[in-house]
């Protein structure tokens, strides 16, 4: 003969756990039942009080992989922004724009030039301008190994805003393989000012300031040809 099931209080015992449960589900997650019976229902709420903890364990744990998470990626957006500032920071440096004499300033160039160098080299240049006053712009590209259409547009737009401002250009130190390619390319150069060398590009705006140039160990030649 099979013996009935002992069990206290059955229908509030229900209706606790369905609360619990809604509770849980709400997201109390410390709602429990901790039934203080002891017949053959109590291993089911047990069960049930099991059930929340590893429920509430495994939330606990995915709140902590979610905050390092979100840690990680604070961190690394804040290196990627550090890491651009520095990348501006060098094309700032790599772009010096140097007032070498009266009325004069040279902007060096080395290296690979892309859109964004050569415009933020055209900003300095022409800020520089604007602070100087001076009237003569040297951008001397002796350094760098090669452009495309699109940074030769920039030279050419960077000449006519300096003109703009007052300033006339020189571009020099083009390489017999930058000429070519400019050839090549079907750019037109013959509005800009151009020398093969910094210094021919120094000693022409030397005689367009009327100063005089002096070479060691040669007399002194005024910029009409007149020996001193």
């Amino acid at each position: 003969m099979e013996e009935g099931l002992t069990i206290k209080n059955l229908k509030e015992r229900v209706n606790k756990i369905e609360n619990i449960l809604s509770s849980v589900a709400a997201g109390d997650m410390e709602a429990r039942i901790n039934s203080e019976v002891e017949d053959d229902f109590t291993g089911v709420e047990e069960a049930i009080d099991l059930l929340i903890n590893d429920l509430t364990d495994e939330l606990q744990q995915r709140e902590k992989t979610q905050k390092e998470l979100e840690e990680r990626l604070a961190t690394i957006q804040e290196q990627q922004k550090t890491i651009l500032q520095q990348q501006e920071d060098l094309l700032e440096l790599s772009s010096p724009v140097i007032k070498v004499w009266d009325n004069v300033v040279v902007l060096p160039v080395i290296g690979t030039l892309d859109s964004r160098r050569t415009q933020i080299m055209m900003e300095n240049l022409l800020q520089k301008i604007v602070d100087t006053s001076c009237t003569i712009a040297i951008l001397d590209i002796t350094g760098v190994p090669t452009i495309d259409t699109q940074v030769a547009n920039h030279l050419i737009k960077t000449v006519t805003a300096a003109r703009l401002l007052g300033a006339e250009c020189i571009v020099s130190g083009i390489s017999p393989a930058i000429a070519q390619t400019i050839v090549h390319l079907g750019i037109d150069l013959s509005s800009i000012q151009t020398r093969a060398t910094l210094q021919e590009s120094m000693r022409y705006a030397f005689q367009q300031n009327n100063q005089s140039v002096v070479e060691s160990g040669t007399q002194e030649h005024s910029p009409h040809g007149e020996t001193k």
